[in-house]
């Protein structure tokens, strides 16, 4: 009979435990080792009840979850270990439980497992995969290599009519990045390639829009640094994706001039796009200086990120001033970013940047911060139809403004014995819309406003603490209020041992148009953990020493049914979990 899964889950576990209490027993000053064997980590378990009542329930009513990571040092030698279990695998369509392990020795690392790595952010950029990679670095030198699968083939389900579980094609990925140089100058070569398996799909439905791609990313980067204070850095990358390898090869379309379209085989579906990031500045001893230009081509993408903005240009200035030995510092950026680049769109839309923070600290006690930013749109669209008609009315400006402001203080006083400190922070933002040969503007006002005290008896290892918070959004002539206070108390037992916490919430909405509608929401939630002290090691021994932390929390939520929404509801969730540290 096959084992399953969580047999095999349960009996690493006990294995890695079983490991560390022989660790525990063994001396290895007495196998005649200098430096030894040095074993660190954790695993973890933990346990969600969840139920509801007067509703349907939001989650699922149990879950659980084992987590754990290892590290064993030898010689100078690391080798992390590392995995992730739980029953939502079911739920997911792409891997959920994971196991990775990542050895290092002095300038070696690999990459084994469900893993991630980042050559670029034209490039590979920190998507995972099930393979194997390798870091090496000795000296001046940058060498890293992968091979993996990226994605797992998910068919389709012709009985599941919403197609919850996303179909996918088998992809599988490999790349390789070459650098020299340290923080004075360097240069840095990334290569990644990534191919859909056609065949890993038995069955496509004719109206489906999923297609087996294929790409090829090439990134060239270079920084230096001159005259000591001065800078430059600048990055190249070229990208050429075949959005449907099933077409057949013929001449492939333009997309721009670049060199290296010998890398992929041309067919009608292969487009070439292009980015760059380049950036000059100035670093002083009291201020600097940065100017950055970055454009990407529309339509810019790798299958080495998850996600990626394309049809951009960004041009931005960014200053910063330190004064007061420090206490004061001044921040700027400012910047214009345009999309439509090829023109191939309606309408072009041009975005004006800028922000500005502050903060202040004149002493130990008192913190100031305050923050402002302003997003200006300009959007000119032509009409679809006639693109050379110049009609006023045909062609539309619309201008967007965002202007949001943010205040913080801070303030501590009190005596070590007797810790006070008060928290206040303010925000506001204001989005206005306006179309041309339209007087009406469009305003969306938001303001927020958080208040809240803490105080620590320290001899008695207690805390306290109240807040209050306020929002209040009026949007195209509907008001939404939502206010409430909240307190919180912590207190640490049995020789800091044991913690408990409470924390209790009351929060009232109120929305007013067309139609009134109000509710009111409380929460509370109470947690207790247990961490005993691990017993202090003798100072010729090298044992492994283990902490042990269990915990639960129970949070119960009732919302009360008002006029407008007679019905009310209750949920309580219950959590529970164990980490064993060693």
């Amino acid at each position: 009979m096959p084992v399953s899964k969580s047999k095999w889950l349960w009996s690493g576990i006990c294995l890695l435990c079983a490991f560390a209490n022989i660790s525990t027993a063994q001396n290895l000053e007495q196998l005649g080792w200098k430096k030894g064997v040095k074993v660190s980590g954790s695993v973890s378990a933990n346990t969600i009840l969840y139920s509801a009542s007067e509703m349907k329930g939001r989650r699922d009513p149990f879950n659980w979850s084992v987590n754990g990571n290892l590290n064993i040092s030898l010689f100078g030698y690391d080798a992390p270990f590392s995995f992730s279990y739980s029953n939502q695998q079911r739920s997911f369509s792409q891997p959920f439980n994971t196991l990775s392990f990542t050895p290092q020795y002095k300038w070696v690392k690999a990459y084994l497992g469900y893993t991630a790595m980042s050559f670029s952010n034209y490039t590979l950029a920190g998507h995972m995969f099930l393979g194997a990679g390798v870091e090496l670095t000795p000296g001046k030198w940058r060498l890293a290599a992968m091979y993996g699968r990226l994605k797992k083939e998910v068919p389709f389900n012709v009985s599941d009519s919403q197609q919850q579980a996303e179909p996918a094609f088998r992809r599988m990925g490999y790349g390789v990045k070459a650098g020299y140089g340290d923080e004075r100058g360097s240069i840095d070569i990334s290569i990644f390639a990534a191919k859909d398996d056609k065949n890993s799909l038995l069955y496509i439905p004719k109206d489906a829009l999923l297609y087996p791609q294929e790409n090829v990313a090439v990134s060239i980067a270079g920084k230096k640094t001159f005259l000591r204070h001065f800078f430059v850095d600048v990055e190249y990358a070229v990208s050429m994706l075949n959005k449907d390898i099933r077409a057949d090869t013929g001449k492939p379309a333009t997309g721009g001039a670049n060199l290296f379209k010998g890398l992929l085989k041309g067919s009608p579906g292969t487009r070439y796009y292009d980015a760059v990031n380049a950036g000059i500045g100035y670093n002083g001893a009291f201020y600097s200086l940065q100017l950055r230009y970055e454009r990407i081509a529309p339509d810019y993408q790798t299958l080495g990120a998850y996600y990626f903005n394309n049809d951009m240009r960004n041009i931005t200035i960014a200053p910063t001033l330190r004064l007061m030995h420090g206490r004061l510092s001044l921040a700027g950026n400012i910047g214009m970013q345009t999309n439509n680049l090829d023109s191939s769109k309606a309408h072009t839309n041009k975005r004006f940047v800028g922000s500005a923070n502050a903060t202040f600290v004149p002493s130990d006690n008192w913190n100031f911060n305050l923050n402002y930013s302003n997003f200006t749109s300009h959007t000119r669209a032509r009409p679809l139809n006639d693109p050379f008609f110049q009609n006023p009315y045909d062609t539309l400006n619309f201008y967007q403004v965002n202007n949001n402001v943010t205040g913080m203080v801070n303030y501590l006083f009190g005596s070590r014995e007797r810790r006070h400190s008060i928290m206040m922070n303010v925000s506001y933002q204001r989005a206005s819309d306006n179309s041309a040969g339209n007087d009406k503007i469009q305003l969306s006002d938001y303001y927020t406003g958080n208040l809240g005290y803490n105080y620590m008896l320290t001899p008695l290892d207690l805390t306290l603490g109240t807040s209050f918070n306020y929002y209040d959004t009026r949007i195209s002539g509907v008001k939404s209020i939502y206010w409430g206070p909240g307190i919180t108390a912590g207190k640490l037992w049995w020789h800091k041992t044991i913690n408990t916490s409470f924390v209790t919430t009351y929060n009232q909405t109120k929305s007013s148009g067309e139609q009134t509608v109000s509710s009111k929401v409380s929460s509370t939630r109470l947690s207790i953990g247990y961490m005993p002290k691990p017993r202090p090691k003798d100072k010729d021994s090298r044992k492994i020493t283990s902490r042990h932390n269990l915990g639960m929390s129970v949070s119960y939520l009732k919302q009360f049914g008002t006029l407008q929404l007679p019905a009310g509801f209750s949920e309580l969730t219950t959590t529970m979990n164990y980490t064993l540290s060693f």
